[in-house]
């Protein structure tokens, strides 16, 4: 396969990515050697195509390749998402000391470091004091309503409701703030516990079908 044929496919893995058709850019992954790709760029883009069809090791095996030549804020964190979605914790550990020293102001840290201390067990004390750093540098919907949930898992009822309160007034509506409204709903007695579980796995499964759909088109078409 030619120089200029790589190159055709590789901007149509680009524009495939663009337009989230994953399936199609992998196809066209399939059809080359890797080994004769040796722009980062190339390599990088790759990458993100092997990620977003759930191939992880093999999206880590690119961006391996690319630390070894430059190692860029952009690939050290790709590198810890992907070490921590696959359980890697100790490959987890060094790339997210890797990120600190790169971007050490950066709050992605703090989530790394919880994504990390989570998948190790670490007691509820240690991940709340690791949110509420996160919250004292970036104020997020998400990482807020985790910050309530471990508040609640952890017996902390004041500092739980107050969380609750917090991202319902600062967010106004989204899908974290109805979390949140049932979670002090909860404690404040006007919902009980079977209830709010149930309604919380009915808004879970939603959110899971609308990502399929926005990542998936054809299926909106097929349940017409």
């Amino acid at each position: 396969m030619g120089v200029y044929e790589n190159l055709i496919k590789i901007e149509e893995m680009r524009r495939r990515l663009g337009e989230g058709d994953y399936e199609t850019a992998l196809k066209i992954l399939n059809t080359m050697s890797l080994k004769k790709i040796k722009k980062t760029s190339d390599l990088s883009i790759m990458a993100e195509v092997y990620e977003k069809n759930g191939r992880y090791e093999e999206a880590i095996e690119l961006l391996q390749r690319i630390y070894q030549k430059s190692k860029t804020r952009k690939i050290v964190f790709q590198l810890t998402m992907l070490s921590i979605k696959m359980f890697h914790i100790e490959d987890a550990e060094y790339y997210a000391r890797e990120y600190q020293l790169l971007a050490p102001n950066d709050f992605y840290n703090e989530i790394f470091r919880y994504k990390i201390d989570k998948l190790k067990g670490e007691p509820y004390e240690k991940l709340i004091a690791t949110l509420e750093a996160l919250k004292n540098k970036e104020y997020i919907e998400k990482w807020a309503y985790e910050l309530a949930k471990l508040y609640y898992k952890a017996g902390m009822e004041k500092e739980c409701i107050e969380e609750c309160s917090n991202i319902i007034l600062w967010f106004g509506e989204g899908s974290y703030v109805e979390k949140a409204k049932m979670l002090k709903a909860y404690y404040s007695g006007e919902t009980n516990k079977e209830k709010m579980i149930e309604e919380l796995k009915r808004r879970a499964q939603l959110t899971k079908q609308e990502k399929e759909t926005s990542e998936n088109p054809e299926k909106l078409e097929e349940s017409k």
